[in-house]
């Protein structure tokens, strides 16, 4: 008889979770970039930012996308989290997904905020002028409250930086390069967070931009290894260490 069959069902199904992991982490960074690109920023002065927000109609398209992005990078990386073989790696991982889960919460909680400025902004427009004082006091405290809540989400962001750095190390089927930039992305976060709050500096913006940036590196890095790990034929079972293909570095093979 036949012994193979439920495990080649077994590998069918993996190669299915690994390649919806990977068609998350790219759709994910897609939507992000997508997001990033039509925000239409919202200005420092409150008086401004109202006036603003009342007459844009791309902020909440922006923040729709914003969830979308958060929920499908957290599918990705919990996926990506799933792979990991060696024992020390699945805890930094399970670690790090910890944190990027709590990013994504945090960062899916700021949108939903910022999401509802539009309606404040729309009864500013809308109520008559001796209110419009108390209409804009609302919108700067959301405003406020959203940033809050994203400065957590960053902080979290950069702490999966860092633990996921030290799972892909700890794997050791990973090229050298991902690590090192899921570390300099967790630099970059926390370093805007200590320019921006600490501070106030403008420049603390672009290493934010920067943080993000190389996460989505990281993540679509993770999302091409899940595809061709999805694409491959399982290894037999004989090799059953790791879910993912590794570099063989002896030269033999299997």
């Amino acid at each position: 008889m036949d012994k193979e069959g439920p495990n080649s069902e077994g590998s069918v199904r993996n190669r299915a979770l690994h390649r919806a992991g990977s068609v998350a982490a790219i759709g994910g960074v897609i939507a992000a970039l997508v997001q990033t690109a039509i925000d239409p920023g919202i200005p420092d002065d409150p008086r401004e930012a109202i006036r603003h927000a009342a007459g844009s109609r791309l902020l909440a398209t922006s923040r729709l996308l914003d969830v979308a992005a958060f929920l499908l990078l957290l599918t990705a990386v919990a996926i990506v989290t799933g792979t990991f073989s060696q024992e020390r790696a699945k805890g930094w991982a399970r670690a790090g997904v910890a944190m990027f889960a709590v990013s994504a919460g945090a960062g899916a909680i700021a949108t939903m905020v910022v999401g509802a400025l539009p309606d404040v902004a729309k009864a500013w427009a809308d109520g008559p002028a001796g209110l419009k004082a108390g209409y804009v006091a609302a919108f700067d405290a959301l405003s406020n409250v959203s940033g809050g809540i994203f400065a957590v989400s960053w902080m979290a962001l950069a702490m999966f930086g860092l633990l996921y750095a030290a799972a892909m190390r700890a794997e050791g089927t990973f090229a050298r390069w991902p690590p090192w930039v899921s570390m300099a992305s967790a630099v970059s976060a926390l370093t805007a967070l200590v320019l921006g709050t600490g501070f106030q500096l403008d420049i603390a913006f672009a290493f934010l931009v920067l943080g993000l940036l190389l996460s989505y590196l990281v993540i679509v890095t993770l999302g091409v290894r899940l595809w061709r790990s999805g694409r491959a034929r399982q290894p037999a079972a004989s090799r059953p260490q790791s879910a993912l293909p590794a570099a063989d570095t002896t030269g033999n093979r299997a």
